[in-house]
């Protein structure tokens, strides 16, 4: 039968062996691994909501500070920004080695003027004015972190945690199933052993 109830079916069959009397007892050994890999898979599951959610919390609350201590201003250029030069294979490099600091000023709180170094695109010439995020202090910083930056964190971090899971289990599940293997191929060769030793007698 093929397909995925094919699929489904021969997987059954290795997880429930029943009363075959073939079945030896490393047959049996491994089929129950398998049956506790693919418990320990379906387990994982929620725990993984759970990271996920926990994080997603978290990674909230520190867009919510973020969110408070940071706010948007506008920073005047007073040099150029490097502008890229071609590189071999279609790709770019900045003039100035890789450099993307551009030299700009900018108004704080209380009117004071503030000059530093902030991103901008290559190419802007100075004198354009560029949105820059600032913090409390007025020293320049990263973008605050948004809802949508949230959920894909809280998501690659229960993905993450799930696939951790998985890739154990699956490694013991192999390991075992490699020591199986070995011990089922001594035991299949001592057995054509004796097997030759009674034929060649008779």
């Amino acid at each position: 039968m093929n397909g995925p109830f094919g699929r489904t079916a021969r997987f059954w069959r290795r997880i429930h062996l029943g009363r075959n009397p073939l079945a030896r007892r490393s047959d049996r050994v491994e089929a129950a691994l398998l049956l506790v890999v693919v418990l320990g898979l379906l387990v994982a599951l929620p725990l993984a909501v759970l990271v996920g959610s926990t994080t997603y919390r978290g990674q909230l609350a520190v867009s919510a500070e973020q969110q408070a201590s940071r706010h948007l201003a506008t920073a005047t250029l007073i040099e150029d920004a490097p502008t890229p030069v071609p590189a071999t294979d279609g790709a770019y490099l900045s003039a100035d080695g890789g450099s993307t600091g551009v030299h700009a000023r900018w108004t704080v709180a209380g009117g004071a003027e503030r000059i530093g170094t902030i991103a901008a695109d290559p190419g802007t010439t100075a004198g354009s004015e560029v949105p820059v995020w600032l913090s409390n202090a007025g020293d320049p910083v990263p973008a605050p972190m948004t809802s949508s930056d949230a959920v894909t964190t809280s998501v690659l971090a229960g993905i993450f945690s799930w696939l951790v899971v998985a890739l154990g289990l699956t490694a013991v599940y192999w390991s075992v199933r490699l020591v199986l293997d070995r011990r089922r191929a001594v035991r299949w060769d001592r057995e054509w052993l004796h097997a030759g030793e009674r034929w060649a007698r008779s």
